[in-house]
């Protein structure tokens, strides 16, 4: 084989891994969720470019949400091992929006927040009640020394309380805990201990 073949081969074979979509951590009904790839970004700018979903996230979700936020968060998702960030999709493979989990640290360790957005256009449709279950399930079964779940929903965000109350459970109120766009939110807590999701031998 030339030194050229050898060279047109490896391009190839990089072109190929380019777009070749990851292995899904979760096949579902209405959706897979799988590691983020590169070619996401035009679609997690095009879904996230929106006040309707930024209003209820934390300020490091930027918005306007540009192509370049999309590319520079990425490799954050990919390059930080264990992989902890995933893609949202629908069985066909169009991106629909993200779920994640956020490791917490000294005498929190074992605990993790769990977090997620979808664009408007696939609201309504169970996608994120079922990610949202499975996923959970999935975090307890592959991180043994994680015992609970946690996630904190700004007051006023319905759409996300009701994925949640199917999801988890609701164990209470957080007066006047975020300011976000000039206007001072309760944040509703919800959490999942391993032995509700997995039984007493999780």
């Amino acid at each position: 084989m030339s030194q050229n073949n050898g060279a047109t081969e490896q391009t190839a074979s990089q072109t190929r891994a380019q777009f070749e979509s990851p292995m899904p951590i979760l096949t579902l009904s209405r959706s897979i969720i799988r590691p983020y790839h590169v070619l996401d970004a035009p679609s997690i700018a095009r879904e996230a470019n929106n006040p309707l979903i930024a209003q209820w996230m934390r300020n490091l979700f930027p918005h306007p949400y540009t192509l370049l936020d999309a590319e520079s968060w990425i490799p954050i998702a990919t390059k930080r091992l264990p992989l902890r960030n995933f893609a949202i999709t629908r069985p066909d493979g169009t991106y629909v929006g993200g779920i994640g989990l956020k490791p917490l640290a000294d005498v929190e360790l074992r605990r993790m927040e769990i977090g997620y957005w979808m664009g408007e256009a696939h609201w309504g449709a169970g996608i994120m009640t079922e990610a949202v279950i499975a996923f959970s399930r999935w975090s307890f079964e592959t991180i043994p020394e994680l015992l609970r779940l946690e996630a904190g929903v700004f007051g006023g965000n319905e759409g996300s309380m009701v994925v949640l109350r199917k999801a988890i459970t609701f164990e209470g109120l957080r007066h006047n805990v975020v300011f976000k766009n000039g206007k001072v939110l309760d944040i509703h807590m919800f959490a999942l201990l391993r032995e509700e999701c997995l039984g007493s031998h999780g």
